[in-house]
């Protein structure tokens, strides 16, 4: 029997990490009465990070919005880079210091109509290894994008720890640690050695379906081998898993894990397990996107939206098609679909791109505390505004100014709507923050006092260039006298038409086109020194580090061998880059017109357009940059190009990393774990949920990948990292069956 609380709870908030609580810091603040429960621990995703790891207010592009203003309990969750046990410590401290109810160790498992005004929200108590339910009039899913893996096996799982709590519950009895990530390699530890300390001879047990021993972090494989070699009281059983929980003659409930099956002839196969209670066991294996649960609570996923994909649905006020009950946090990321009518055509609901961040979150559970308290007044027109923390007004005011509205959320929307974005890309390819842009307005960019400014880069000027986008639908790059210019990136694989005082720069080497009866480029190196000229005849003629026809710089590692080629066709001189990883870039100087998908430099910014496909009028590659001045700008150059890949050897699995050689693949193994094991360059960072962190770029051998990409994987690399799946993958999830060629990104 389920134990049911009164009285009546205003907020019931699934998830206590950053997203549930801002819901329940906010509803407190405005007089609320609210419970979280989360089936772990408060900030389960932060502590599980990785040892040391720095939590930065500008993550995931951070810097685009504000912290959410309110009480001292929400200023109390506003943070400075911090580590991440700190943050932890912290957050908790702050649910003890303003007494918010939560409990720990208790999971949602449904939701049913008590009446009009309420849900009956029925939970498993893990602690108390009994049914619960409570009673709320609003119901607030913040459980984040993942939850427990469960056991596809036979019988009740229900009481199998999925986290290690405290080692020390685990000593008199053999214990049974599930899994081979990083979080089992540390239950199996803390197990072996609280044992030892308390002076406990029997054993901790590790099961593993894997074929050899799980690979530990490097942060660990001391302190592992240590534990491992010296406690002497580890058993590891490779090729071993859980089949059924049964029930022994005590009436006990028990996990029973295979732990051998052998083959012999002219006789059944044999199989030995072993069987511990379920009390004894934890099951460290991962998590899956919630979507069983949700389905069950009358929430799931829809495919809609202007890209046809499948995302979460809500409306402005982040509430589901279950009246009352809203989501928040990392549910959403990295984008979902919103819509004034949950009945309409899921093609029209608008697409809003949502930052999988903590200040994010903190938004949205601010944003949701405020609708609730407002319907609880009894206000018609709710207002969905989020209103800025003061560290935070000036960014903030410089973005209502680009958009006309006050609110990220609404920016957002703006932009999904049929507005256009410009995004900045950093150093490693990866998207920063996003800062919309006004239909019919004019945004301006520069080091300090525009709607776009980043005043830490010294190249730029006060005011440097800006982006117009006019009456007719037309969006107008222009250079406003920027000292170092802007530079538009010439489209791959296209000819191009450059003019008499065009200027180009490639790598870190300036050609400027020279007025004269022969075609000619004067080459200029980074200081602005001549370095020499070149002709152009009648044949192409192809340029770079290491190019047949002209070699600019052999020590540029910004170019690539190949990086583009020059021709003289019909008189006009054509400039087309060949793929070059680093690009071809073109000085703009008077208003240019530029499409989705262009990408220009100033100062030492990367920024590129997106705009919504049904606000585009002219969707044609961007035209060349106009005849520009000669003057040569000291502009940063983008990292150096890896040097060319190793011969792959035919036949067995292997890999060749560009520019970090070739190793073999063993069975079961992703290429994620061969760089790691290899220090081949991808820091994937998986282990501690940040996904989309190793995405590689198959160059050659694609025949010999076992496995194609799932809509997980899909879906995390066309919205994370804007690329395309197939040709892309992540590391983590790429099988091989023989010898492939890729490119680490």
């Amino acid at each position: 029997m389920s134990e049911t609380t009164d009285p009546i709870l205003d907020v019931l908030v699934a998830g206590g990490g950053p997203a549930g609580t801002a819901t329940a810091f906010r509803a407190s603040e405005l007089g609320l009465s609210v419970l979280v429960i989360d089936y772990d621990d408060l900030m389960k995703r932060i502590r599980d990070y990785s040892k040391d790891k720095l939590i930065l207010p500008s993550f995931g592009g951070g810097d685009a919005m504000a912290f959410p203003a309110g009480g001292d309990r929400i200023e109390s969750l506003c943070f400075a880079p911090i580590d991440k046990d700190e943050l932890c410590q912290r957050f908790k401290r702050c649910y003890r210091d303003y007494d918010i109810q939560h409990r720990v160790g208790v999971e949602l498992t449904g939701l049913e109509r008590a009446d009009e005004e309420t849900w009956t929200v029925q939970a498993w108590d893990h602690n108390e290894r009994r049914e619960v339910a409570y009673r709320a009039r609003h119901v607030v899913i913040g459980i984040g994008r993942g939850v427990p893996r469960r056991f596809d096996i036979p019988g009740n799982t229900d009481g199998i720890a999925f986290r290690l709590s405290d080692p020390k519950q685990y000593i008199g009895a053999p214990a049974c640690v599930i899994g081979g990530g990083t979080s089992a390699a540390e239950a199996v530890m803390a197990i072996s050695q609280a044992k030892v300390e308390a002076g406990d001879a029997t054993d901790v047990y590790w099961s593993y379906r894997g074929d050899k021993m799980p690979r530990v972090s490097k942060a660990l494989a001391e302190v592992f081998f240590e534990t491992y070699v010296g406690n002497g009281n580890i058993r590891y059983y490779r090729r071993s898993e859980p089949v059924a929980v049964v029930t022994g003659d005590d009436k006990e409930e028990y996990l029973s894990i295979r732990v051998d099956r052998r083959s012999l002839a002219g006789r059944p196969i044999e199989t030995s397990q072993l069987e511990f209670p379920k009390r004894g066991c934890i099951a460290c294996i991962g998590e899956d996107l919630p979507e069983d649960l949700l389905r069950s609570l009358g929430i799931q996923r829809v495919e809609g939206g202007p890209k046809g994909k499948k995302r979460m649905v809500v409306n402005r006020y982040l509430e589901t098609v279950q009246p009352q009950v809203y989501m928040v946090g990392d549910l959403l990321s990295q984008a979902y679909l919103e819509t004034d009518d949950f009945t309409a055509d899921p093609a029209g609901f608008r697409e809003v791109r949502h930052r999988g961040n903590i200040k994010s979150a903190l938004r949205d559970g601010v944003l949701v505390a405020q609708v609730i308290r407002q319907r609880r007044d009894g206000v018609e027109e709710i207002d969905c505004r989020v209103e800025d923390g003061v560290e935070d007004l000036e960014r903030s005011a410089a973005i209502a100014v680009i958009s006309g509205v006050q609110d990220v959320r609404d920016l957002s929307r703006a932009a999904a709507a049929g507005g256009a974005t410009l995004v900045h890309i950093l150093r490693d390819g990866v998207q920063g923050e996003e800062f919309p842009l006004r239909v019919g307005g004019t945004t301006t960019i520069g080091r300090t006092g525009c709607g776009v400014s980043f005043p830490d880069d010294s190249l730029l000027s006060p005011r440097h260039a800006s982006i117009e986008w006019t009456k007719e639908g037309e969006v107008l790059l222009q250079d406003d006298g920027g000292a170092t210019g802007v530079f538009l990136r010439a489209t791959a694989g296209e000819k191009m038409p450059i003019e008499a005082g065009s200027l180009v720069a490639v790598g870190r080497q300036f050609l400027v086109v020279q007025d004269s009866s022969v075609p000619t480029l004067v080459h200029y190196d980074a200081s602005g020194l001549e370095k020499g000229r070149i002709e152009v005849g009648s044949s192409p003629l192809v340029v770079g580090r290491d190019a047949p026809g002209k070699v600019l710089d052999a020590n540029d590692m910004g170019l690539s061998r190949r990086h583009f080629s020059l021709s003289f066709e019909n008189g006009q001189l054509l400039i087309k880059d060949l793929k070059s990883m680093n690009g071809t870039f073109l000085r703009v100087a008077d208003p240019t017109p530029v499409t989705h998908g262009a990408t220009f430099r100033v100062g030492g910014q990367l920024l590129a357009l997106r705009l919504d496909p049904d606000a585009v009028l002219d969707t044609a590659p961007p035209p060349p940059a106009r005849r520009s001045s000669v003057e040569l700008p000291a502009v940063d150059t983008d990292p150096a190009l890896p040097p060319a890949p190793s011969t792959l050897e035919v036949g067995a699995p292997a890999v060749t990393f560009r520019g970090g050689g070739t190793f073999p693949v063993p069975p079961g193994d992703t290429i994620c774990d061969v760089a790691e094991e290899q220090a081949a360059g991808i820091k994937a960072e998986c282990h501690s949920g940040i996904c989309g962190s190793d995405p590689v770029r198959i160059l050659s051998g694609r025949e010999n990948v076992l496995n194609e990409p799932g809509d997980q994987e899909s879906e995390t690399l066309e919205d994370l990292c804007d690329l395309e799946p197939g040709e892309c993958r992540l590391a983590c999830m790429l099988k091989v069956k023989g010898p492939v060629e890729v490119e680490i990104l």
